[in-house]
C-alpha cells in the first residue's frame, strides 16, 4: 500500500474534535494522578515546532498489560472503527525525517484492517482505541528482550 491510498482510508478529525478526543483518552485511560504526569506530558515545553511534552502516554496508563505485537493481528476481526494518535514529540527529539506523515496533533478516524494495512505511515509509537473508550492498544519504539514493548488495558 502506499500513502496516498492509506490517507484516502482515514478521516483526520479538526483540531477540536483531536483535542476533545485525546482528552477523554487521558481522563479513560491515563494515570493523571503519577508523580512525573505533570512534568512529562501535562506541561508542555516550547520547542521550534511549536508546544510539546517530554514523555510518552503510555508510561502513565492504567491497568496495563504487556501483550505480543502480534495480538494486533489476531484480533483484527473483532475491531472494526477505531481511532489512533500519537504522542506530541517535537522534531528537536525525534530525528527521523518525515516522521509525522499526519500532524503531530491529529487524530485519525479509519477502519483497524486499514490501520494493519498502512501502519507504516504512522509514527512507532501509537494509541488505538475506539469510541466505547473501554479498551486500548498501544505500540511503543521500546524493546524488551528483543520484542516490541506493546501494551492493552480494558476487554476488547
Amino acid at each position: 500500500m502506499n500513502f496516498k491510498m492509506f490517507e484516502a482510508d482515514v478521516r483526520i478529525l479538526d483540531r477540536q474534535s483531536s483535542r476533545k478526543i485525546r482528552e477523554k483518552y487521558i481522563e479513560h485511560f491515563v494515570n493523571t494522578e503519577h508523580t512525573n504526569y505533570q512534568q512529562q506530558i501535562q506541561i508542555r515545553h516550547q520547542f521550534i515546532d511549536g508546544y510539546c511534552y517530554l514523555g510518552y502516554l503510555w508510561d502513565f496508563i492504567k491497568n496495563p498489560i504487556v501483550i505480543e505485537e502480534n495480538y494486533f493481528e489476531t484480533i483484527a476481526e473483532r475491531i472494526s472503527d477505531i481511532y489512533v494518535f500519537w504522542d506530541i514529540h517535537s522534531c528537536e527529539r525525534i530525528l527521523i525525517k518525515d516522521y509525522w506523515k499526519f500532524d503531530k496533533e491529529a487524530v485519525l478516524e479509519l477502519k483497524y484492517r486499514h490501520l494493519l494495512e498502512g501502519k507504516e505511515f504512522l509514527p512507532e509509537d501509537i494509541y488505538i482505541f475506539d469510541s466505547s473508550l473501554t479498551w486500548t492498544l498501544i505500540k511503543t519504539h521500546e524493546e524488551i528482550n528483543g520484542k516490541r514493548y506493546c501494551l492493552k488495558t480494558g476487554k476488547i
